[in-house]
């Protein structure tokens, strides 16, 4: 920011010490900290020793460094530290030594800090800011490759009256591994220096391969807690899976069989029993209770016997005489459990209220459960879902199907159900029949349209989000991969612990901990501290468990492979320990409860326990002993269970009470009616469940339903009906559907609308009249255009009569739109249709409306009713540039479908409009136009990164084209780099013979033995261990990225999600890396499988099959999704390969791989290195793509970006994501009425707090001309060249920067000429908003040319 309208000329000389400053001295507004007395803390080193420091390791031992250490061994640079001492880790023995450096704690009095600091760039050598109460690094900040301290200014009013201290940390031998640092000081106000990014986080922990008890000793927990070792290696191994019994003692599963299922005969995983006889939360007694079973994953107690997980199989093993010894051999309950994925098989039993097993399930293992002979067609299929088993009716079913790879499920007070989930958010309330968004793959009901997304509002890991942004993933939770889920509801914790959620972050190795606020129908997961730091990288803690002493018990699988390798070897196989979380010191005996002895009515007094656990095994023994109970003894017992339930001290027992009568006895109708009338929402919503869980709830309770989604004022009860409705027949859901479809305060619930939609949709299809009429009259969003969607998807002639029927009774245009889109949508895969009566005189109708959306999508319907004349009205319409152009792209979608044999040329000549060119690129895969191919080859050079794909893949997309291509590449007019590996894969599943040698010749042949894999891994593994001659390039790496894979990856918020989401995966593991990138074909999910489809008219098509139905398949491209009708496929069949190509690192060179894998383990988004192959991007002309600003601001306008304001209190920019360093760039600007202050940044930088940092080419009355360091140094060249602009008119303005020379011109005539030794060398752009008054700002004909030469004659004059 700067001064508007003023000028002060300064002297040459003055400017260059401006630029360099020579001395930092302290100013009298800062202060430094103080300690609880008020001590004024040593932080400048002034009393010539390491007082109020603690000093660890080598880097930092010895007194402080006295006087300017640096100028003396070097002439190049200063110290410039501030008073007499500073410190300074090279100068006590170079750049070897490594340790810390801890201040004493102190309190944030003011809100803003100042220091200097100096030394290496990396995160390895840094200051960290850390907040005492959670041990929370708050800030980070490093030097930049200069000995000379600098001041860094940092805003930390977030923490203001919060305890903190600083921590120098020294961690890196190489070069630049060293830190400088001085003089920290507070200021009210924010001081003169640099806003310097927080350094991202490298996550990397203190420790690795500890012994089990100084593991626990390791631990960072909060205030009051303490982790101790409850067993450790060699009593326990490899821990996948325990619960606790009724009599406190841990039931743990030694896993020696994963990642794999061994041979019957070498089966060995085992079931250890240890018990704690004297409290003191360590183990007195382990014995083995089973010892040859195979890929256990899960464990369970009760009902005389243990539940046990085992892929293929689900097994009971009978103990009903309780003497630690099975009864029999394991019982096959149920079987046809996959194991595709080994580490997403069934997991994580527990007990819920309603007396049911319920378990986890992951998405790339897909199971076909039954009975042991149940016929295939006759089993449930899942893949990505929490299903449930009864233990007495041994009845199996899916809860809720969806997410990726869940680990975990617990249930609150109120008996919801909550999941802790991989990859994707990482936080679900489970409902039942609900459907949750997925990792990969589709729903089984191809009808569900949508799907519910996670209650979470921050992600634990880095990209598009609250914590992401600030590109430091331990702040934000340390990672995508989540294992166990508990909701504390214990009576031994403080209360501000009890009813939050704490699950276990694998590539964090921390227990993160989320506040559930409740909001509607629903929940929001807030992001809450850290309940505790492991601080060991090999920490795999994996489930987590409430005791009978109201403390926390974890196991640990404890390996230092974080990932699922399939590989058995990569596990060490020696590793395992259970650890205990308490609060408080005294340990006590346990708690536990005495079946033998308890009686029934110790267990119903235990309903209303503290301490859940309690609360929980009572409740399932009271099932357990109901089963074997005569009449009587049921009536007697439901009696009592039945006064609890509505008479009870609070909601919690009276629910423990309803939940444990449903499961000991039922619910007969009249504790159902009773129960639906109850005051408490919680118990009205559960008397709903549970009165549905056979389907058949009498006449009197369904009217109650209808009479409760009407009136009830709930979300919560109303979610429960939504819910209960799906196990109910059609015909029955009818009055309470109407009921809950009226309620417009539901209409942005976080799960109402889809779950009354999931209710609704079979009445869709056997009720189609009533259904729409439903949707047509309903409140809530969605309803419409998804039961116009089911009813079309019935495909008779029966049902388009009714949807052209009700788009003639649509009273508004509004809901007119939403039937013909959604009509469209539908009939995506069908060329044709046979057209309604009706059709004629509401086309008529629709196409008088003045809306054009409206007349644009009846003419796309009026082409699948065989309407002979829309076809040539769309043509026109697309074809004439006048039209508005959703009118035109909706008229190319229409003719695309209805593949118009008149297209190509159409489209031939959309090549040269920028706003339809990708479209039309990709429209002509589409056609066996020979015409095409050299059209696309001749434009290809003028086409942005983005055409460019879609040029390749059309040309790829069939035989002759891919000749032109090949030969294209062969002449040098499109480059051989451009051919990334998933275009090769395309070109070579044409299995023609020509095309395969052209590939040879331009590419290179394909490696297809475990060999030539194992050798290529090695060749990259050697590379990227050995040091090259120069350090990785990010921003290099991330425009790698770009070109060979975000066209189906997204890392930090950008780029496609076809394949997996990359930003929190274990990227920074370079053995991860390399067999995901190099062997990727070694595990395929299977919803990662790509599919050739082969068209009737020779086009080959490769991708991921998204969805099917009788009509189409849904096919995702590497760069487009692409409706295939199933009459047009001739040929179709699964890859044996992973829909990501092998040779992805084929074209690059080893700097490029280098720099690629570097990019992928950063921990934080880095700007993109402008190349010749991306800077044709750089402005589309169409939108905003590439660029980063506030849309309210900023937007394009006829290819023109517009920076509009009336009026800001703090400048505002549009950012690029390419970086440059030597380049020219020319644009037109005009400043309208020349009012107002803008710019070009140019080499610069992101600040954290929205301003940038580096040069800036100033636009503005008074300014024009001059160039200015933002942030920085200020003004630069102070000349103005005013005297050639032309007010308030467009304005040529170019600006050149090469090594340290810039040059700048308007309307041809020379602004500056400057040469600047110490300015950046590379650096974004950004165009500004100044501060200040009214401002509109334009910029068009942006040309981005990289390392151009100067001009001699503008030889600098300076």
């Amino acid at each position: 920011m700067r001064p508007m309208r003023t000028l002060i000329v300064l002297p040459l000389a003055l400017v260059v010490m401006m630029a360099i400053p020579r001395s930092q001295a302290r100013a009298d507004e800062g202060a430094r900290p103080t300690d609880s007395s008020g001590r004024a803390l040593n932080l400048d080193f002034e009393s010539g020793d390491l007082r109020d420091w603690t000093v660890a390791g080598e880097a930092f031992q010895g007194p402080p460094v006295e006087g300017d250490a640096v100028a003396a061994r070097r002439g190049d640079m200063k110290s410039r530290h501030a008073g007499k001492f500073w410190v300074g880790s090279y100068e006590r023995g170079g750049d070897a030594p490594k340790g810390t450096l801890t201040s004493a704690t102190f309190k944030l009095s003011r809100p803003f800090a100042r220091f200097l600091i100096g030394g290496g760039s990396r995160e390895t050598t840094r200051l960290e800011i850390v907040r005492a109460a959670d041990q929370q690094v708050i800030h980070r900040a490093s030097g930049d490759d200069s000995e000379e301290l600098k001041p860094v200014v940092v805003d930390l009013s977030a923490n203001l009256g919060k305890a903190v201290f600083l921590r120098l940390v020294d961690d890196d031998g190489a070069g630049w591994g060293h830190l400088n640092f001085d003089d920290f000081t507070l200021w009210e106000k924010r001081p003169p220096g640099e806003s310097r990014a927080s350094l991202a986080s490298a996550d990397k922990f203190v420790h690795q391969g500890l012994a089990p008890a100084d593991a626990a000793a390791a631990m960072t927990t909060q205030p009051g807690f303490k982790a101790t070792l409850f067993a450790g290696e060699p009593d326990v191994i490899q821990p996948i899976a325990f619960t606790i019994d009724d009599r406190g003692r841990l039931w743990v599963v030694e896993s020696y069989s994963y990642p794999i299922r061994l041979p019957d005969d070498q089966a060995k995983d085992r079931i250890l029993i240890f018990e704690d006889a004297d409290g003191d939360g360590k183990f007195d007694t382990r014995k083995v209770f089973h010892d040859k079973l195979n890929l256990v994953s899960g464990i369970e107690v009760g009902f005389g016997g243990v539940w046990i997980g085992a892929a293929p199989e689900f097994l009971f093993i009978p103990d009903r005489d309780g003497d630690d010894k099975p009864d029999s051999a394991p019982v096959v309950l149920l079987d046809g459990w996959g194991y595709q994925d080994t580490h997403e098989t069934l997991n994580s039993f527990n007990w819920g209220p309603d007396g049911w097993l319920y378990g986890c399930h992951g998405v790339f293992t897909h199971s076909r459960v039954g009975k042991p002979g149940t016929p295939d067609a006759d089993r449930q299929p899942l893949n990505g879902a929490i299903w449930r088993y009864h233990p007495t009716k041994h009845q199996f079913e899916v809860f809720a199907h969806g997410t990726s790879n869940p680990w975990g499920v617990d249930f609150d007070p109120n008996g919801r159900a909550f999941l802790t989930s991989c990859v994707i958010p990482h936080l679900y309330q489970v409902i039942q029949g609900a459907r949750y968004e997925r990792q990969a793959g589709q729903h089984f009901n191809p009808y569900t349209y949508d799907d519910i997304k996670t209650i979470a509002d921050h992600r634990h890991f880095l990209g598009g989000n609250p914590h992401g942004g600030n590109g430091r993933s331990d702040l934000a939770g340390g990672g995508h991969a989540h294992a166990g889920a508990l909701i504390y509801q214990g009576d031994s914790w403080p209360k501000e612990y009890r009813d939050s959620i704490l699950m276990n972050n694998i590539h964090g190795a921390r227990l993160n901990r989320d506040i559930l606020e409740p909001k509607g129908s629903g929940f929001v997961g807030r992001h809450g501290p850290d309940f505790l730091l492991a601080n060991d990288l090999w920490s795999q803690i994996v489930s987590l468990r409430t005791g009978p002493d109201g403390q926390m018990y974890m196991i640990d699988w404890y390996d230092k492979n974080q990932c699922h390798m399939t590989d058995p070897t990569v596990h060490d196989r020696t590793n395992g320990r259970i650890f205990r979380v308490s609060f408080g010191e005294a340990n006590q005996p346990s708690r536990g409860i005495d079946s033998k002895t308890a009686s029934t009515g110790d267990l119903v007094d235990l309903l209303s326990h503290p301490n859940d656990w309690h609360v929980r095994h009572a409740r399932r023994l009271i099932q357990e002993r109901a089963a074997v109970l005569d009449d009587a003894g049921k009536r007697s017992l439901a009696a009592t269970l039945t006064e609890k339930a509505f008479e009870g001290a609070d909601v919690k027992t009276r629910l423990n009470a309803l939940w444990t009568l449903h499961a000991a006895t039922g619910l007969d109708e009249l504790v159902a009616l009773r129960a639906l009338n109850d005051a408490d929402p919680n118990v009205r919503g559960w008397a709903v469940q549970l009165t549905t869980e056979d389907g058949k709830p009498s006449a009197k309770v369904l009217d109650e339903f209808a009479r409760l989604a009407k009136a009830d004022p709930s979300p919560v009860v109303r979610l429960y009906l939504a819910s209960a409705l799906q196990r109910l027949p059609v015909a029955a859901r009818r009055p309470t559907l109407e009921g809950l479809a009226a309620h417009a305060e539901d209409a942005n619930d976080h799960n109402l609308p889809l779950m009354v939609w999931f209710a609704l949709e079979p009445a869709s299809a056997a009720e189609p009249r009533w259904a729409l009429d439903l949707a047509l009259n309903s409140k809530l969003p969605g309803l419409l255009p998804y039961s116009v969607r089911r009813v079309a998807a019935l495909g008779t002639p029966e049902a388009f009569e009714l949807l052209v029927e009700a788009l003639g009774k649509a009273g508004t245009d509004p809901v007119r739109l939403t039937i013909l889109e959604a009509v469209n949508q539908s009939l995506q895969g069908r060329r044709q249709v046979e057209m309604p009566k009706l059709w004629p005189s509401v086309f008529e109708k629709l196409g008088a409306s003045p809306d054009a959306k409206i007349r644009s999508q009846a003419t796309s319907l009026a082409v699948t009713f065989g309407d002979p004349a829309a076809l040539g009205s769309l043509r026109a319409s697309l074809s004439d540039a006048s039209k508005d152009l959703r009118s035109r792209q909706d008229a190319l979608v229409a003719l695309l479908k209805a593949h118009d044999p008149g297209l190509a040329p159409v489209l031939r000549a959309l090549l040269s409009e920028s706003s339809l060119r990708s479209q039309a690129l990709r429209g002509l895969a589409a056609y066996d136009d020979p015409e095409s191919a050299p059209i696309i080859v001749k434009a290809y050079a003028g086409l942005t990164p983005e055409e460019r794909r879609d040029a390749l893949n059309t040309l790829a997309a069939r035989v002759e084209s891919s000749k032109a291509l090949l030969a294209a590449v062969g002449a040098q007019t499109i480059a051989s780099k451009d051919l990334s590996a998933d275009v090769v894969r395309q070109l070579r599943n044409h299995k023609n013979a020509e095309v395969d040698a052209l590939i040879g010749k331009v590419w290179g042949t394909a490696r297809e033995t475990n060999a030539d894999k194992s050798r290529l891994i090695a060749k990259y593994r050697k590379l990227l261990t050995t040091k090259g001659p120069r350090r990785p390039d990010l921003e290099l790496g991330r425009a790698v990225f770009a070109r060979a894979c975000q066209q189906c990856h997204t890392l930090f918020g950008t780029g496609a999600q076809i394949g997996p989401e990359l930003t929190g995966s274990n990227r920074a593991d370079l053995e991860y890396v390399l067999a995901n990138v190099l062997d990727p074909s070694a595990l395929i999910g299977k919803d990662y499988v790509a599919h050739v489809l082969l068209t009737t008219d020779g086009r080959t098509l490769t991708g991921l099959i998204k969805s099917e139905d009788k009509d189409a398949v849904t096919l995702q491209t590497a760069n487009e999704v692409v409706v295939v009708p199933q009459g047009d496929i001739e040929e179709r069949k699964p890859s044996e390969l992973s829909m990501m190509p092998e040779d992805v690192w084929t074209p690059l060179s080893e700097f490029e791989v280098r720099s690629l894998v570097a990019y992928l383990a950063s921990p934080a988004q880095t700007p993109m290195l402008a190349t010749a192959e991306n800077v044709s991007g750089f402005f589309n002309g169409k939108d905003l793509t590439g660029w980063t600003g506030d849309p309210t601001l900023w937007s394009v306008e006829n290819g023109e970006i517009v920076g509009k304001t009336s009026g800001l209190k703090r400048n505002e920019f549009l950012k690029s994501d390419l970086s440059a360093g030597d380049f020219r760039l020319t644009f037109q600007v005009k400043l309208v009425g020349n009012a107002g202050n803008s710019g070009l940044q140019f080499r610069s930088e992101s600040l954290p707090d929205g301003e940038m940092k580096g040069y800036q080419a100033d636009v503005g009355a008074d300014w024009w001309g001059k160039l200015y360091e933002e942030n920085g140094r200020g003004l630069l060249w102070p000349e103005s060249t005013e005297k050639h602009v032309k007010p308030g008119e467009w304005n040529t303005y170019q600006v050149s920067a090469v090594g340290p020379s810039i040059r700048t011109f308007i309307n041809g005539k020379p602004a500056v000429v400057f040469d600047d030794p110490v300015g950046a060398r590379r650096g974004i752009f950004g165009f500004q908003l100044h501060s200040g008054g009214a401002t509109e700002v334009r910029f068009k004909d942006v040309k981005l040319e990289l390392n151009p030469s100067l001009d001699p004659s503008t030889a600098a004059r300076r």
